[in-house]
């Protein structure tokens, strides 16, 4: 049998870009002498090869491959998609905002001890185990928590859950581009609503209520700005709109106590909580976020996410990092400290401004030469972000890191500035 099927591969391979007669009789007188099986496979293979022309150059069916952008919807066509912070290795991070310190020891535990059989089937589809966890530490019951793959995948949930094309979504501005990348692939238009912008704090605007949106989305503390809303202020705002309020508290956990709406959340049922694993819980590798709203939202949005949206690995240390609150906090104090400091050297050797911080990074006004100064660090082996765009242009958002990452910052800065 093996000589039939050597024979095979050399006849199909000579077949293919020939006239066939030769070879096609050469087939059938062999495989008569009692390898049919084999015949009826080569044929297949013969079969499909016919099937794909050559999309080489000059042949008709390489331009029709192009012509398929065509059925791309046009919002797609259209858009630029979102810009992620960049992610290079042998570098100092202070571009994205991820927690410089390693998870709980438990979480590292947790990680090793995942054997084959648990990676081998598909994960809890509602990722139970985690949401009693995250119940029982936020202080809601399980059902009014939903797991995603990162609050980002809870924003889209969010906006395939409640937005139909031609509808509205209002947010303040500038904030997170996630929010108008999500529109346009729903086809809704988004309304930027100006923060009014001091040297030191971003207040909402008044009037963010009052734009016809279906959906508001409030970034607390906002992204880039790390300014703060008032509780008070966002639970009238959740009176006030005749729509969902949605509150993306990302960076909660560097603010002061009692900054969170999360304790409001049966007080209000027009209102959804998003929380991340990014920032604090150093977890922004294995993508995990959580949604939180009433029991009867919750029940709906369920039926919207992805059948298995947050795999097995990622629930696990979610559950492990939620049970060591000593670590978190340890986290937390850190990352608040550093950013303390880091504040007071900046205005020590450099000046600058830059709103009061409640996140865990400083968004600093340099003025024209914060492209250069972005330019600069980056060729050193320091990301820090910056955007070629409208109020931000002068200004650079850097991350909080290490002692030791912030001193190496601001000894690559204290040589830009001076050889300028």
């Amino acid at each position: 049998m093996w000589r039939c099927w050597k024979f095979a591969a050399h006849e199909v391979t000579a077949l293919r870009g020939s006239t066939h007669g030769f070879h096609a009789a050469r087939l059938l007188g062999f495989f008569s002498g009692g390898c049919l099986p084999v015949l009826l496979v080569a044929a297949t293979v013969l079969a499909m090869t016919d099937a794909r022309p050559d999309l080489g150059s000059g042949h008709p069916s390489a331009a029709s491959a192009s012509s398929a952008l065509r059925h791309l919807r046009r919002e797609v066509l259209a858009m630029q998609g979102y810009t992620p912070g960049e992610q290079v290795s042998d570098c100092v991070k202070l571009n994205t905002n991820e927690c410089p310190y390693p998870p709980a020891p438990g979480v590292l535990t947790t990680l090793n001890d995942i054997g084959a059989e648990r990676l081998r089937l598909y994960p809890n589809p509602v990722s139970q185990k985690l949401r009693d966890v995250a119940a029982a530490t936020f202080g809601v019951s399980a059902e009014q928590v939903l797991a995603g793959n990162g609050s980002d995948d809870c924003l889209t949930v969010i906006f395939r859950a409640f937005l139909r094309a031609g509808e509205r979504v209002a947010v303040p501005w500038p904030t997170y581009g996630l929010y108008d990348t999500l529109a346009t692939l729903q086809d809704v238009e988004i309304v930027h609503v100006d923060y009014v912008r001091s040297a030191n704090d971003w207040t909402l605007p008044s009037h963010l209520a009052q734009q016809a949106a279906k959906l508001l989305i409030v970034a607390n503390p906002n992204n880039p700005s790390a300014t703060l809303t008032p509780v008070a202020e966002l639970r009238r705002l959740a009176d006030q709109h005749d729509g969902i309020v949605v509150i993306d508290e990302a960076y909660i956990d560097f603010a002061p106590a009692g900054s969170s709406v999360l304790p409001f959340l049966d007080q209000h049922p027009n209102l959804i909580v998003l929380r991340t694993f990014s920032k604090s819980a150093s977890l922004a590798g294995a993508r995990l976020g959580l949604l939180f709203a009433s029991a009867e939202l919750i029940a709906h949005l369920m039926k919207v996410k992805d059948s298995y949206n947050v795999n097995v690995v990622s629930q696990a240390l979610g559950v492990a990092a939620l049970e060591d609150r000593d670590h978190h906090r340890e986290l937390v104090r850190r990352v608040v400290d550093e950013r303390g400091r880091l504040g007071r050297l900046l205005a020590e050797r450099f000046g600058g401004s830059w709103p009061t911080s409640h996140g865990k990074f400083l968004l600093v006004k340099v003025g024209a030469r914060a492209g250069e100064i972005y330019t600069a660090l980056k060729a050193k082996g320091i990301l820090v972000r910056w955007w070629n765009r409208d109020v931000l242009r002068d200004h650079l958002r850097i991350t909080v890191g290490t002692p030791a990452q912030t001193d190496r910052l601001l000894a690559e800065l204290s040589v830009i500035v001076d050889r300028s």
